[in-house]
């Protein structure tokens, strides 16, 4: 009788703490472009002085970012490339790293590459300089009905021969063995930044491709795409499901303002917010 009632009262408090966990919100903050050095250069540009290799600016912003992650306290975050503004200069690695190494441990931290993370060649794209620092230039991670899913998108957009292994991966990873999950996906490039006809400019995925990525995205049942690139946030959608393109965590190319994007999904719903910092 005794063993009956413990397991009675086991497989309550079981239920109960299912039933809590079920309408858990579940936080990631996606920090876009930091591309340490870029105010530097930019300048240097502009001056027609020597190149000086100053990552002050964007390392204030990034130490900004990172106390606000750390008291927010979200379940993930994920940088979405453009990392640092010159692949081939260790020091600004580092120093990016430095910075993103003091986000608390227990919350999850994935990265992509942007076209400044990697080394543009006519044949194709060398992610040599990003991979060696975070050992693969995609990811998948599921955790409590949200599958988040990053990838690649410098192999789309410079037609690289991998973009096809990608695209395998992507519609392996992108089933849900449940209809209620969540599944957000993020790249470098936004595939357009106000509609999926939108001419070719430097910044979306070229026209050419987006129709073909949207409609796998929507067999797929995937709930909303973030990218960044632009330096200047973007929103849009295409047959439901919305293209958000969050600007730079450090230097404009517009009228925005260093932010960084909280996405928040509970009971299947996808919201999210720019916080400046």
């Amino acid at each position: 009788m005794n063993h009956m009632k413990n397991l009675f009262i086991f497989m309550t408090s079981l239920v109960l703490l299912l039933a809590g966990c079920s309408g858990k919100e579940y936080v990631i903050v996606q920090v876009a472009d930091a591309q340490l050095g870029f105010a530097a250069a930019d300048r240097c540009q502009r001056e027609g002085v020597a190149f000086d290799n100053d990552v002050t600016y964007e390392r204030d912003c990034l130490l900004r970012a990172v106390d606000f992650i750390n008291a927010l306290n979200p379940d993930a975050v994920v940088f979405t490339g453009d990392q640092v503004n010159y692949p081939d200069i260790p020091a600004q690695w580092e120093a990016f790293d430095e910075v993103a190494s003091m986000i608390d441990k227990d919350i999850k931290v994935f990265h992509i590459p942007g076209n400044h993370d990697v080394i543009i060649k006519d044949s194709g794209i060398d992610s040599s300089p990003f991979t060696n620092c975070y050992g693969d230039d995609r990811f998948v991670h599921s955790e409590r009905g949200v599958k988040m899913v990053g990838i690649n998108t410098n192999l789309i957009q410079y037609d690289d021969s991998m973009e096809y292994d990608q695209i395998d991966w992507l519609e392996a990873v992108l089933e849900k063995p449940c209809k209620d999950d969540v599944t957000i996906l993020f790249g470098h490039h936004p595939f357009f930044m106000t509609d999926i006809d939108e001419p070719d400019s430097y910044f979306p995925i070229k026209a050419s491709k987006r129709h073909e990525y949207f409609e796998l995205f929507s067999v797929m049942d995937v709930d909303a795409v973030y990218a960044g690139h632009r330096h200047e946030t973007y929103e849009a959608e295409y047959d439901g499901i919305p293209m958000k393109t969050t600007t730079s965590v450090a230097y404009q190319i517009g009228n925005s303002r260093p932010s960084v994007r909280v996405i928040t999904i509970k009971d299947g719903a996808v919201s999210d917010e720019l916080h400046e910092i």
